[in-house]
């Protein structure tokens, strides 16, 4: 399974509404708002990822990965959208 990062940015002036029906679908297919890992000071932590942005494992090719979200989202949530997917071997976060 590969790791996925996912930003996916809704235009104009999204609804809370359409919020929570992004986080549905990309929770259906695996990618949270956030991820497991060690912080600053050698601890375990859970991190809320940056606004739009989903984590986690899914089998399908990075293409397909992008596809299928591109078109759930837009039939879901709206048109206006942009979903860029990075394949991630290792990340690291601060703040």
């Amino acid at each position: 399974m590969a790791k996925y990062g996912i930003r996916v940015q809704l235009m104009g002036n999204p609804t809370a509404e359409e919020y929570e029906t992004l986080h549905a679908i990309m929770a259906n297919y695996g990618f949270n708002r956030t991820v497991d890992g060690v912080d600053t000071a050698g601890k375990a932590n859970t991190f809320t990822l940056p606004h739009g942005l989903y984590y986690g494992l899914n089998d399908g090719a990075i293409n397909a990965v992008r596809d299928v979200i591109v078109a759930d989202v837009k039939s879901q949530v709206q048109q206006d959208i942009r979903v860029f997917v990075m394949d991630v071997n290792t990340w690291s976060y601060g703040w």
